[in-house]
């Protein structure tokens, strides 16, 4: 019996028996039309109504995903789902989960009590907190994977289904930039200090105002991991978390150039909106305009030193900054004559194109030097150094230490 032999009961069926988890399917116009809750029942700070279900997730039940979405509830659950179109006709939304992808601490449970107000009820919730299944991010990709194939009969690549999730958070913030971020996929995330790499990164992002590289960043540590700041409330925990962001981000931007009245404002306004904020959808949604905002602000002044050519210019040096890059090249692409180029660029910048180049690839280098456990030879010629020994000769130039130093000394991995 082929996929396709199977009814959507069937396949329904099949991917119950085969993960354990719980399911349901939802009709364009919002009817539940099949569902295995996996003895697990609704959340019971959803008020058992199961049409309140879709509220934490934000979910539209008439809206159409090209691929599997995982989606994450205002109480940390996180969901599959899955658009299901036979003959063209879409028939509806699988919904795989609710799911956690770490366990919840009684504090953060007794917490997410507090805040709704659940006192009534409250073994209900721990009682439903504790008995959801456990899965980590990878494995959600994979059952993704394999419930589209079920039911849409397309087999799709991991990376479909973890562009989807971010392409829906890009699109609900209208930011539509696409960029391909060479150093995310050399980050070994594993084994890194979380809270460590994700402060310096994000300052790091802010300070040189690069806001494009948003699209593909956290913009919170997951609350379920992150240090509990507050036993009585678990939003209040997480508010603590934002205020610290935005504290750390206002301080970057001013090193960024960011005149200090303008960050001031900025940290105090965003304070304010947030004590305002009761939702964790709310929350998370500042802290993305959080760091919008500032990064917005450090790149319209570094922009504002250089005229429109140059700042062409290296714009196109940071996006190839993993390619050979040439003079003419750039040039070509601001369609000027490379002399003329060259001595606009060293009036306004201070130093020439090449040492703008070397420079570049050298801060790029730093990065992968600390956050990552590439070989330094591989990261030689990822930047396309024409060998190791002159690497190590114009890194040591520009920094004052070899690679090897440097790694030693800022590198974040764990020992």
């Amino acid at each position: 019996m082929g996929v396709n032999d199977y009814s959507l009961v069937d396949k329904f069926i099949l991917l119950k028996e085969t993960f354990h988890v719980p399911l349901l399917f939802v009709s364009p116009e919002g009817k539940i039309i099949h569902e295995d809750l996996h003895d697990h029942g609704l959340n019971p700070l959803n008020e058992n109504q199961k049409e309140k279900f879709f509220n934490p997730l934000n979910f539209d039940p008439g809206k159409i995903f090209s691929f599997p979405v995982i989606k994450k509830s205002v109480f940390s659950e996180k969901v599959i789902l899955i658009s299901v179109i036979q003959e063209e006709v879409f028939q509806g939304t699988l919904l795989i989960g609710p799911t956690l992808p770490h366990p919840l601490s009684e504090d953060v449970i007794r917490g997410m009590i507090n805040d709704w107000r659940a006192y009534f009820y409250q073994e209900k919730v721990f009682h439903y907190f504790m008995s959801l299944p456990i899965i980590e991010t990878n494995q959600l990709i994979n059952i993704s994977i394999f419930a589209n194939l079920l039911f849409n009969h397309e087999l799709l690549a991991a990376q479909s289904v973890i562009t989807s999730e971010i392409h829906e958070a890009a699109e609900e913030k209208e930011k539509s930039q696409q960029v391909n971020l060479a150093v995310s996929e050399n980050l070994q995330a594993n084994t890194l200090h979380p809270d460590h790499l994700f402060e310096k990164e994000i300052l790091s992002v802010i300070r040189e105002g690069r806001v494009e590289d948003l699209k593909d960043f956290p913009f919170v540590k997951e609350e379920e991991v992150a240090n509990l700041l507050s036993k009585s409330s678990f939003i209040r925990s997480v508010k603590y978390h934002i205020i610290t962001l935005i504290t750390l981000v206002s301080r970057a931007s001013i090193e960024g150039g960011v005149h200090e009245e303008i960050a001031f404002s900025l940290h105090d306004r965003f304070i304010l909106q947030l004590e305002d904020l009761n939702r964790l959808d709310e929350i998370r949604s500042l802290a993305r305009d959080v760091l919008y905002t500032f990064a917005e602000k450090v790149k319209q002044v570094k922009d504002d030193r250089f005229s429109t050519t140059i700042t062409l210019c290296k714009d196109y040096i940071f996006r190839h900054i993993y390619e050979e890059i040439s003079h003419d090249e750039i040039a070509n692409k601001v369609q000027l004559n490379a002399k003329y180029l060259s001595r606009l660029f060293k009036k306004e910048v201070g130093i020439t194109v090449s040492e703008y180049i070397q420079q570049t690839k050298i801060d790029e280098a730093k990065k992968l030097l600390a956050f990552s456990k590439t070989p330094i030879p591989e990261i030689c010629s990822m930047l396309n150094f024409n060998d190791q020994s002159y690497f190590t000769k114009v890194f040591k130039k520009i920094v004052g230490v070899t690679p090897k130093k440097y790694r030693e000394t800022h590198h974040l991995l764990e020992k």
